[in-house]
C-alpha cells in the first residue's frame, strides 16, 4: 500500500532576514520541492520570532539554520529546540557560495566600495586581499548589502553575497566562481512544523533526532557514547554543547538513521533516559542517506 503526503495549496512559512538570505532562499527551495501552489512569505528579524509564529498557528512551517559545515551549531538554535513543542519534519542543506554583485554595466575594475555582512567578508578574504584598496561598508546582512547597491545603482558599488539572492535585486554577478576561502561550505537548515508528519512506510530512509540535557560531567557523555555502540546505532551528528543559560548542564543533539518506532530505537531511548538529564525527540522524516559520519 502505498500513501501519498497532501500538501496544503497555500502555505504560510517564517524564515530569517529579507528576501534574498539564505535562510529564505532554503525557505523557497523547500516550498518548490513540496509543490506548494502559493507560499506567504513571513521574514522574521530574530530566529526566536520564527518559532512563536509556527507555534502560534501564523505560520504552518519555519525554516532555521542549525549548522555550518565551517563553524558547526548555532548556539541559539540548540537552545530554542530544548524548549520548543514544535516538531522538526524535514531539512536542507544549502551551499554557500560568495560572488560580487553589482548593478548592469558594471566592470571589477570601477568597483571601489563593497557592501557586506562581516561573514562573507571574512569567508572570502583569500579573494579580498587581491583588492585591498576596496573600502569595505559593513550591513547588518548580504541581503541589506545588496538592497544598498540596487537601490544606489552606482558603477563604483558592489555587494558581497549569493548569486541567487542578487537576481531579487536585479543584481548579477561579476565571477562565474566561487569566491569563498572554502568551497565546500554549506548551511543545514531545518523545517519545524507543530504538528509532525507521520512516516507509514517504516522501509524508507528516516532519521529520527534527540536533544538531550545532561548534567556537565565528561562521564554522562561517555555513558551516552556506550548505549549508542552497545546497539551499533548509526550515528549522522552527535554535538555535545554547554547550555548558554545553565552553566551546570550541556546539551547533546543526536541524530540516528532510523525511525522512532523501530524496536532498538526504543531501547535506545530508555537507556539514555536513565542518564539524562532530560530527553526530547525533536522529529522523525525522512531523508536521503548521508555519505558519511559526522562528528563535532
Amino acid at each position: 500500500m502505498s500513501f501519498i503526503m497532501i500538501y496544503k495549496s497555500t502555505v504560510h512559512i517564517a524564515f530569517l532576514g529579507p528576501k534574498g538570505s539564505y535562510s529564505h532562499i532554503a525557505a523557497m527551495q523547500y516550498a518548490s520541492s513540496r509543490h506548494f501552489n502559493q507560499v506567504v512569505e513571513h521574514s522574521c528579524r530574530r530566529f526566536d520570532d520564527i518559532f512563536n509564529l509556527v507555534e502560534c498557528d501564523h505560520a504552518e512551517y519555519g525554516v532555521v539554520p542549525i549548522e555550518n559545515s565551517n563553524s558547526g551549531l548555532i548556539d541559539e538554535i540548540g537552545d530554542l529546540l530544548l524548549n520548543t513543542r514544535l516538531s522538526l519534519v524535514d531539512e536542507i542543506t544549502i551551499p554557500i557560495k560568495h560572488c560580487i554583485l553589482v548593478n548592469n554595466h558594471t566592470d571589477i575594475n570601477q568597483i571601489q566600495i563593497i557592501y557586506s555582512h562581516p561573514q562573507p567578508v571574512q569567508q572570502c578574504s583569500e579573494f579580498l586581499k587581491h583588492f585591498s584598496t576596496w573600502k569595505i561598508v559593513f550591513c547588518e546582512s548580504s541581503a541589506v548589502a545588496m538592497e544598498i547597491v540596487s537601490k544606489l545603482n552606482q558603477s563604483n558599488l558592489g555587494a558581497l553575497g549569493n548569486k541567487q539572492g542578487g537576481q531579487f535585486y536585479g543584481l548579477h554577478s561579476l565571477s562565474t566562481y566561487n569566491l569563498s576561502n572554502s568551497h565546500k561550505n554549506t548551511t543545514r537548515f531545518i523545517i519545524l512544523k507543530n504538528t509532525n508528519i507521520a512516516i507509514f512506510n517504516h522501509s524508507i530512509t528516516t532519521k529520527t533526532i534527540l536533544i538531550i540535557s545532561v548534567q556537565e560531567q565528561s562521564e554522562k557523555l561517555c555513558e551516552i557514547l556506550k548505549v549508542l555502540h552497545f546497539y551499533n546505532t548509526k550515528i549522522t551528528y552527535l554535538r555535545p554543547r554547554l547550555l548558554s543559560y545553565e552553566r551546570p548542564r550541556n546539551i547533546v543533539i543526536i541524530e540516528m538513521m532510523a525511525h522512532i518506532n523501530n524496536v532498538y530505537i526504543q531501547h535506545i531511548l530508555r537507556e539514555l533516559q536513565k542518564i539524562a538529564y532530560s530527553l526530547k525527540i525533536l522529529g522523525c522524516y525522512q531523508v536521503t542517506p548521508p555519505s558519511n559520519v559526522v562528528f563535532h
